[in-house]
C-alpha cells in the first residue's frame, strides 16, 4: 500500500514537470546535433547526468553526533528545462552519550527524482525515496528493529550554471510525507541540500 502511494505520487510529479517543460521541447536540439554531433548514439549519451551530494559532520564531547551522508544520482536530461533519474542514499550516524553506550545507525535505499528549470537560475526539485533505517523510537535498549520510511521531498532553490555540463544547486526541500505510524521520519523539515551535476 505504501509502496503504491510512493509510485503514484512520483508519477504524478513526473507528469506535472513534463507538461511544464513540454512547451520547451525544441531546446536547440537540431542546431546542437548538426554542429557538434553527427552520431545519434553520442547525442543520447551526452544527455546523461551524474552527481549528487556528500555531507559529513564530526561531533566531539560526551553528547555528540558524527555522520556521513552520500547521495549519488544518475539522470537523463530530456531538454534544457527538465531532467529526471535515480537517486541513491547511504547515511551513517554515530551518537555518543555521556550516560549510556554509543549508538550507531545506518540508513540506505533509493528512489527517483525530477527537476525542472523554468529559469536559468531556478531549480524546482521533487524526489520520492524508499529508505531502510533502524528505529530507535521507543527503544528499550535491545537491538533496534529495521523499518522503512518513504520520504517525498519537494522544494526549490538557486541553480548556478558553471558550464554547459556542470551546475550546482542550492535547494530548500520539504518532506510532505512526514507522518507515519512510527512517529519517526528519516528527514525532518526543512532540508537544506547542495548538490552538483555534470
Amino acid at each position: 500500500m505504501k509502496f503504491n502511494k510512493f509510485i503514484y505520487t512520483f508519477v504524478f510529479l513526473i507528469f506535472s514537470f513534463g507538461t511544464v517543460s513540454a512547451q520547451y521541447e525544441d531546446f536547440e536540439n537540431n542546431n546542437q546535433n548538426n554542429n557538434h554531433r553527427s552520431s545519434r548514439t553520442q547525442w543520447f549519451l551526452d544527455h546523461f547526468t551524474f552527481g549528487g551530494n556528500v555531507g559529513f559532520g564530526l561531533g566531539f564531547g560526551d553528547n555528540s553526533v558524527s555522520y556521513v551522508e552520500i547521495n549519488p544520482i544518475i539522470g537523463y536530461r530530456f531538454n534544457n528545462y527538465f531532467n529526471a533519474g535515480l537517486i541513491f542514499t547511504y547515511e551513517y550516524y554515530k551518537y555518543k552519550y555521556a550516560m549510556m553506550s554509543d549508538i550507531s545507525r545506518s540508513i540506505y535505499g533509493g528512489g527517483i527524482y525530477a527537476e525542472a528549470f523554468p529559469l536559468d537560475f531556478l531549480v524546482i526539485h521533487a524526489e520520492a525515496q524508499y529508505l531502510n533505517f533502524e528505529n530507535y523510537y521507543n527503544w528499550n535498549g535491545s537491538d533496534a528493529q529495521r523499518m522503512w520510511d518513504m520520504p517525498i521531498l519537494v522544494g526549490a532553490g538557486y541553480r548556478r550554471v558553471i558550464s554547459d555540463r556542470v551546475n550546482v544547486n542550492f535547494m530548500l526541500l520539504w518532506n510532505i510525507n512526514n507522518t507515519n505510524e512510527l512517529n519517526y521520519n528519516v528527514y525532518s523539515n526543512p532540508i537544506v541540500r547542495v548538490s552538483i551535476q555534470f
